[in-house]
């Protein structure tokens, strides 16, 4: 007779064992770790080693960072920004390099290459940009960095106005 087959206990076994699955799988902890955000707007050349939160983000979500989280922001960074690689520069002068002011044609980055050629023998100067360019409503002045042997032929060439610069991307 039909009505006393036996019930399909198996079958009730398996879809309960699935179902157990399923929220182990669906409420497992999953794996944080500590990541820098911008506590403050920064601007492009502000130090951000005080301006930092330290957020719980999912594992793996960030890129990775190779040291400690310290420099200048490449670029304008708002509160709650998340701190990449990519925004951060290395450091705002090079040890041992002067620093002098030079007319850019647009404003750069913290950290982007510049070339100089200087005055009318054609000398090429290679510079870091340490601090972004301030636009004055005629030209953008950034600080740029040279090694301590181009600084002052830089510096004379920038003073007479005698200089061409290449931006390198």
């Amino acid at each position: 007779m039909f009505w006393l087959r036996r019930p399909p206990y198996l079958r009730w076994i398996g879809a309960g064992l699935l179902l157990a699955i399923g929220v182990l799988i669906e409420f497992r902890p999953i794996p944080v770790e500590r990541y820098p955000f911008a506590a403050e707007p920064l601007a492009a050349g502000t130090r951000i080693d005080e301006a930092i939160d330290w957020r719980d983000v999912p594992g793996g979500l960030m890129p990775a960072w190779a040291g400690a989280v310290s420099g200048i922001a490449a670029i304008d960074i708002e509160t709650g920004d998340p701190l990449l690689p990519s925004v951060v520069a290395d450091q705002a002068t090079p040890t041992g390099w002067w620093s002098i002011p030079v007319p850019l044609v647009a404003t750069v980055a913290p950290g982007t290459r510049v070339r100089l050629v200087a005055g009318y023998g054609g000398a090429i100067l290679e510079g870091i940009v340490v601090e972004p360019g301030i636009d004055d409503g005629f030209e953008t002045v950034a600080m740029v960095a040279f090694p301590p042997s181009d600084a002052p032929l830089a510096a004379a060439a920038a003073a007479n106005d005698a200089l061409v610069v290449m931006i390198g991307h």
